[in-house]
């Protein structure tokens, strides 16, 4: 796995397969239902079969082709946009990592507008996207973890919030955990790698409600993971007979592919709908809900465990989980920015439009600015939390979220 984007599927990446039981099926059925056919009405049927299941491809080609999404925030994701983006490793147990001790170049581009932004990814030798130079008095160290949005994808070194926040606070010794593409329990098992070795005072996490689909194993959220070359770990929060919830985990696993997938679209059409059924049960319910609560819950005891004061920032609008952070008594704050925002001339003010959704510079700096107070009350008091109820309730699109996650 190279999470290598300038390739459909990068030659080092891991492909899961069907069984070969499976396989045989998909490809079988439509052939043993013309040959039923002729057998018994005719070559005419036998025929007929066979074009009604050519004609089928050419319409599903024709919209898949065609289609470009109804919503704004669709047209932000646009199939035109064109990445190279070469800055990650593979991992036995996280499925992969930023290249240690490296700087690479990135880019994307949008040809048909002669549109192009290339941004630098520059990582120390533990593994992490660098932050400002830090100062050799620094008596703290902040451990920030988190998906694409705190590792500043589409950004240069300097205009990610860690960076902006080592540059304000010399005395602290600000790290960039924030990996691509992460689910919450990736994030977990990063920080249990890591925690013992930095002993950092706070450790806050970048959080968005729209990360509940990637612990479980979304099939959707594996299926673009495959496509850039990813393939993650997942779990499961399970109750057993006595009540308490137990996290069940898994290890690598990804979206399975089918022969052909990528020439017919009969053929990718059977695959989505097979990966669908395979991983269904992951979604049952609410066990998304249950699983990024048991996360959230797992982090706050880690870093207890290692003497750590743990924070829940939100990068988002969207606080779907404030209730449950105020029952379990978290740490907590409210992103201050609206990633849907929009300036005058109805451009998206926050993102990285129009080559994906992802927080743009402006973003990142009011995200820097925000942090600041709330370190000072974590590193004085040991807690931050609004007041219950502070909040108003505002109805959202549910899919706000989706322009961003789970695109890396």
């Amino acid at each position: 796995m190279s999470m290598n984007i300038e390739h459909a599927r990068p030659p080092l990446a891991r492909v899961e397969k069907f069984h070969p039981l499976v396989t045989a099926m998909v490809f079988l059925i439509p052939l043993g239902l013309a040959a039923v056919a002729g057998w018994f009405s005719g070559w005419q049927w036998f025929v007929a079969v066979l074009v009604l299941a050519g004609w089928s491809e050419f319409l599903l080609r024709t919209a898949s082709l065609n289609f470009r999404g109804r919503r704004k925030k669709d047209k932000v994701m646009a199939p035109l946009v064109e990445k190279t983006v070469a800055c990650h490793t593979p991992d036995p147990d996280l499925g992969w990592v930023p290249t240690p001790d490296k700087r690479t170049e990135n880019g994307f581009a949008i040809p048909r507008k002669g549109l192009r932004l290339d941004w630098t990814v520059t990582t120390d030798p533990d593994g992490r996207r660098i932050t400002a130079p830090e100062p050799s008095t620094a008596d703290a160290t902040i451990s920030l973890y988190g998906c694409s949005n705190t590792f500043g994808w589409g950004l240069d070194d300097e205009a990610t919030y860690p960076w902006l926040l080592q540059a304000a606070r010399p005395d602290l010794r600000v790290l960039n955990y924030g990996v691509s593409g992460y689910s919450l329990y990736q994030i977990l098992l990063r920080m249990e790698r890591t925690i013992e070795r930095d002993r950092p005072r706070v450790v806050v996490l970048g959080f968005s409600p729209g990360l509940e689909a990637r612990s479980v194993s979304d099939h959707h959220y594996l299926r673009i993971l495959s496509e850039h070359g990813g393939t993650p770990p997942s779990c499961l929060s399970l109750e057993n007979k006595n009540g308490k919830r137990a996290l069940k985990r898994f290890g690598l696993e990804g979206y399975r592919h089918l022969p052909l997938s990528d020439k017919s679209a009969l053929v990718k059409l059977a695959e989505r709908r097979l990966n669908r059924l395979l991983y269904a049960g992951r979604v049952k319910g609410d066990a998304r809900r249950k699983t990024t609560e048991h996360l959230l819950l797992a982090m706050e005891n880690l870093c207890k465990k290692h003497g750590a004061v743990f924070h829940v920032q939100y990068l988002v609008a969207n606080t779907g989980y404030r209730e449950f952070l105020h029952r379990a008594g978290m740490n907590w704050a409210p992103g201050p920015v609206d990633l849907d925002g929009c300036d005058e001339a109805g451009n998206y003010a926050y993102r990285l439009a129009p080559f994906d959704g992802h927080p743009n510079a402006t973003a990142n700096r009011a995200y820097a600015e925000a942090m600041a107070p709330v370190l000072d009350d974590l590193l004085t008091n040991g807690s931050h939390r609004p007041d219950p109820g502070a909040l108003g309730t505002s109805p959202r699109d549910e899919a706000t979220e989706s322009a961003i996650y789970p695109v890396f």
